[in-house]
């Protein structure tokens, strides 16, 4: 059995409304209550930085890796990164100017959603926040889905840097390879894969073993809330 609403007491009817926006409500869709308890708890946690914190920034990522935004909260270990969860976080901030936890934070709202975005509580300065990003590039290899950047071409005759039990392995992922003498032989050059394309899983996988990184780990600031005022970002 579900649980009855209680009715409020004649009382409830005379207290007034908080006047805290920290205490706005915020609609939640129905689910189990330690799900509803931990989004109540990311929209506490979120109004809280607001408060903590100089200033809240809008970053897109480019080839998003763990590892790699892992580096990023550490370079930026004094500020607090939101990766994730992003229609909760803009519900925390206000979607509108009227449910705006404070002024202008809607439009941080609205810089978040779409494309793959991040917020960063700060009391760093812009200038600071840029080159702990810029330090934080690196290259990593390419998922399927990604546009290749540049042709990838193997000339034919022996791969050396594959273990001859690699050879049925790198068969099935497309190679035209047999074993000889032990050693995994090309019998043709093979592109595999030419600068545009839309990187496959299978063409993913050889440019992982080939150790070819055609992809870069990039966070991009978009926009920047500061006491009150909103800016956006050249990018």
């Amino acid at each position: 059995g579900g649980c009855v609403p209680v009715a409020p007491g004649p009382s409830a009817a005379l207290r007034p409304m908080p006047k805290s926006k920290r205490a706005q409500k915020v609609t939640l869709s129905k689910t189990v209550s330690k799900g509803r308890e931990r989004k109540v708890a990311i929209i506490d946690e979120v109004r809280d930085c607001v408060d903590r914190y100089k200033s809240v920034l809008v970053f897109e990522a480019n080839n998003m890796r763990n590892a790699a935004l892992k580096d990023v909260r550490v370079r930026l270990r004094s500020s607090r990164i939101f990766f994730g969860r992003n229609k909760l976080i803009a519900a925390a901030l206000g979607r509108t100017a009227a449910d705006a936890y404070r002024a202008g934070l809607d439009e941080v709202a609205d810089g978040l959603l779409g494309g793959e975005a991040g917020l960063i509580f700060t009391d760093e300065s812009l200038e600071a926040v840029q080159q702990a990003l810029a330090e934080s590039r690196v290259p990593e290899y390419a998922r399927a889905g990604f546009e290749a950047t540049e042709d990838v071409v193997l000339p034919q005759g022996v791969l050396s840097q594959f273990a001859g039990s690699m050879e049925p392995y790198l068969r099935k992922l497309g190679l035209p390879t047999k074993l000889q003498a032990g050693a995994v032989q090309l019998l043709c050059d093979y592109t595999v894969c030419k600068a545009g394309d839309v990187v496959s899983s299978d063409q993913a996988k050889l440019m992982q073993l080939l150790d070819v990184k055609q992809a870069l780990f990039e966070l991009t600031l978009t926009c920047r809330w500061s006491e009150g005022q909103f800016q956006r970002l050249a990018a």
